[in-house]
């Protein structure tokens, strides 16, 4: 196993990001006015496209990235000096306003300036996006070009197009380059061209994804965008007291959660802000004091922060240090921190990652391990549970609890069931009331007022608009007494329910906060 002296046991964050390419179609068919919105207006293809780009850029105002730049870029199909829409690099402030000032535009304004006016070279705009790719000044691993459109054969049967589109798409692969289709018409017709465009790959990675609206859209591209993860570097230890051996792993965080961070891309001129915060070291204590409960007499215990580093200090390495194999300790509803994930690090040329993977697979068992991933602080068991996703043997790294973190509910109660008579007209009128009360789940249902207010003061001093008001979803009550008004009135009948049952007193008046009564 590994135990050269240059990989010492610190800790190393790796984040990738992957940057993504919006190609949006000016074909005539994206701006046939076929769609009506939720406000009932007219829309095309293209505006829903350019739409959907927005609500995302708008969405990401508030992401946590490491990044000063935007996490996507926007290029419309067409000639070169027409087709660069949004770029990377750009500012995301100025992208945001940008993406939202088209969107203003009407149906007929984006058709009269977008709307390709001749014939399309494919393989001249696949060049294009190699380039662009090519000039970002970034190290990164993945590269994705979003294709959006309702026209199925591009190359127009041309052979020579065809010729060239196609061998500009065969570097694809090469390059680590992505190719996803996305389809706005059920009546797309993949044989024209793109099934033997998607041949070329060695692993085709064709989708058909079909997304009518601008809705369909968003959730597409957050799922492209926004999904990002950081690796973490450590060793993984399968000898006890034995630190001389040792195999190359990596932990790796999802994160999928837009947070309401102070980082770049909430600055008007994009530069990135550090958060700086004081570094108390042995050198710099803080003290701090601890009475015993063995009377008055007794002096305080005092602790400096030197003395939290000798309690927290021990000799084990950064990593994860095996135990033993076990059964599954955990049961579900056990959950003490966030479930991270292990696998192994590419640069580990030893297989027993593999085997122990196998081992635990045949037999059932989880290991049980010591984690300890920064210096200094307390350890903690965990079990690593074995799973298969993404076509990898992976591990799943979760912490056992200690004692006094099990919160185990409480027993319940078992009465006996209340019968009640009812009618098959009761029957009917509360099933009518539920499925009026019915809608599809959508998380953005579920706001939080305070915090939305304060997203929309933050993002209106940013992109100096005007003062908006924050839109509480869940507060339309008229909209739902004039929903089930009806409803529940035969309710309120058929159970014989009166106007004046159900309702609370109203508390008496009480006098204001910090006011003195009057003498």
């Amino acid at each position: 196993m590994a135990s050269d002296d240059e990989n010492e046991h610190t800790t190393t964050i790796n984040f990738k990001p992957s940057f993504v390419l919006i190609a949006i179609d000016t074909h005539p068919s994206m701006f046939e006015t076929r769609i009506v919105d939720e406000s009932g207006n007219e829309t095309h293809p293209f505006k829903d496209a350019l739409t959907a780009c927005y609500e995302l850029a708008d969405s990401l105002i508030f992401s946590s990235s490491r990044s000063n730049y935007n996490q996507f870029g926007v290029v419309l199909v067409d000639k070169d000096e027409k087709a660069s829409l949004m770029e990377v690099e750009s500012n995301f402030l100025d992208s945001v306003k940008l993406l939202k000032q088209k969107c203003s535009l009407s149906n007929e304004e984006l058709q009269n300036g977008y709307e390709r006016q001749g014939n399309l070279d494919l393989g001249a705009f696949f060049l294009l996006c190699k380039k662009k790719f090519k000039a970002i000044n970034a190290a990164y691993y993945k590269r994705t070009i979003i294709f959006i459109t309702t026209d199925d054969d591009p190359v127009e049967q041309d052979p020579q197009k065809r010729f060239t589109a196609l061998n500009e798409a065969k570097t694809f692969e090469a390059g680590d380059i992505t190719f996803e289709l996305v389809t706005m018409t059920d009546k797309f017709d993949y044989t024209k061209f793109y099934n033997e465009l998607f041949h070329l790959y060695t692993k085709p990675s064709l989708e058909e994804i079909l997304c009518q609206d601008k809705d369909g859209l968003v959730d597409k591209l957050s799922n492209s965008i926004v999904f990002r993860y950081t690796k973490l570097r450590y060793n993984f230890y399968p000898f006890k007291n034995d630190h001389s051996r040792y195999l190359k792993v990596m932990k790796v965080n999802f994160i999928r959660k837009a947070k309401l961070y102070n980082t770049s891309k909430a600055t008007r001129d994009g530069r990135l802000l550090k958060r700086v915060r004081d570094n108390l070291g042995v050198d710099n204590p803080n003290s701090c004091a601890f009475t015993l409960n063995m009377g008055a007499s007794v002096e305080p215990l005092q602790l400096e922060l030197k003395d939290k580093y000798d309690i927290y200090g021990n000799d084990l390495p950064l990593g994860l240090h095996l135990q033993y194999v076990s059964d599954r300790q955990t049961q579900p509803g056990f959950v003490v921190n966030e479930t991270t994930i292990l696998i192994v690090d590419p640069k580990e040329d030893l297989p027993y990652f593999g085997l122990f993977w196998q081992y635990c697979v045949d037999n059932d068992k989880v290991l049980i391990c010591i984690k300890k991933y920064k210096h200094p602080t307390e350890i903690r068991y965990v079990e690593l549970v074995p799973k298969y996703a993404n076509d990898q043997r992976l591990f799943l790294i979760v912490d056992l609890p200690y004692c006094h973190e099990l919160r185990l509910p409480k027993t319940l109660e078992t009465a006996e069931p209340k019968t009640y008579e009812t009618t098959e007209e009761q029957h009917k009128l509360v099933r009518q009331l539920i499925e009026e009360l019915s809608v599809d789940y959508d998380p953005k249902m579920l706001l939080n007022p305070s915090l939305a207010k304060k997203k929309v003061y933050v993002k209106n001093r940013l992109l100096d608009e005007l003062h908006e008001e924050a839109v509480d979803p869940t507060a339309d009550t008229e909209g739902i007494d004039g929903q089930i008004g009806n409803i529940v009135g035969e309710i309120k009948r058929a159970y014989n329910w009166s106007d004046s049952q159900g309702t609370k007193r109203k508390a008496p008046p009480t006098r204001g906060r910090g006011r003195k009564a009057a003498k």
